[in-house]
């Protein structure tokens, strides 16, 4: 008997072993909600950067990554071509912060994921007078919701307060432009395992930049989404 029990206790010990071990060991996949690890690239054919009175097209692209404990780190770019003017316009960010997923009861592969992240945020305005440059740099908070209607379709509603910090060149002073950037994404996964997705967006932003409180009105974007 005790040999049987000894022969038991030994067999079962690697599963014991593998269920004790903790998750940093095994997998940082998450398991609920939509996933975290993706790269995703878009094409941004129409906007309208208000007080300029011009509109401007362009791309764009994201990246996020799932840590262990629901940390996640995010970043982007995007880069802005503004029509009947020589201005380009470049932002960038990268942030750091955390997920969590509320499973409502509903179908399986439905509820609301809800993230927030502290970003390094930079803002660049590139030959605005003459061919001189000007940059801004400084933070912001971003918070969202992934809410999953559907297995296979979610909704991101986003929000950004962002302080850009002090933007002159020259002698010519853009100000100070702070405020809010926010916006909706929809999400349609292509396959069952949600690595395939299309996305489609629209983006505003109340930021005030320069003399004439230049802001980003308007803003179509679509892309293509792959989630590791």
């Amino acid at each position: 008997m005790k040999k049987a029990a000894f022969i038991l206790g030994a067999t079962m010990l690697p599963a014991a072993s593998a269920m004790a071990a903790p998750s940093f060991l095994t997998s940082t996949t998450q398991t609920d909600g939509p996933g975290y690890t993706y790269l995703q690239g878009d094409y941004i054919p129409t906007g309208h950067l208000a007080g300029a009175g011009h509109d401007f097209n362009g791309f764009g692209f994201r990246g996020s990554y799932q840590l262990p404990s629901h940390i996640i780190v995010q970043g982007g770019y995007d880069r802005l071509d503004v029509d009947h003017s020589g201005e380009d316009v470049n932002r960038a960010f990268f942030g750091v912060g955390a997920q969590g997923f509320y499973d409502y009861g509903s179908r399986k592969g439905t509820g609301i994921g809800y993230y927030g992240t502290v970003n390094y945020e930079r803002l660049g305005l590139y030959n605005t007078v003459g061919t001189r440059d000007v940059t801004g740099t400084g933070f912001g908070l971003t918070a969202g919701l992934r809410w999953m209607v559907a297995p296979q379709v979610e909704i991101n509603p986003h929000a950004t307060y962002v302080d850009y910090g002090e933007l002159s060149v020259d002698g010519v002073d853009y100000g100070k432009p702070d405020g809010f950037k926010y916006g909706v994404q929809l999400v349609g996964y292509l396959d069952p395992d949600q690595h395939y997705a299309l996305t489609a967006g629209y983006d505003r932003s109340d930021l005030n930049i320069g003399s004439n409180n230049q802001d980003f009105h308007n803003e179509v974007n679509v892309g293509v989404r792959y989630t590791f």
